[in-house]
């Protein structure tokens, strides 16, 4: 048996255990609900709405590693403002 405790704004943790026992992963969707004095929470399938990607959002991480360093995208990101003068 595992116990859990009430933290506050009465949130608790399911213990590893049980998560791995029913494959539970962070940001699943469990139903809440009460039978004879005990609670029960039970996985759901929450099919998630499909959103319409922007142009825009569909480059993210397309120019991931092409600097080495921080410094260096400042670097040219400053260069490349020069030019618009």
């Amino acid at each position: 048996m595992s116990y859990v405790q009430v933290k506050q704004k009465y949130q608790i943790t399911i213990p590893v255990i049980l998560r791995n026992q029913l494959g539970i992963q962070e940001g699943d969707t469990l139903e809440a609900s009460i039978d004879q004095g005990h609670i029960i929470f039970t996985p759901q399938e929450i099919k998630k709405k499909e959103t319409k990607k922007s142009k825009l959002s569909s480059y993210l991480g397309a120019g991931k590693g092409l600097f080495s360093s921080p410094e260096e995208a400042d670097k040219f990101i400053r260069k490349e403002r020069d030019l618009w003068d």
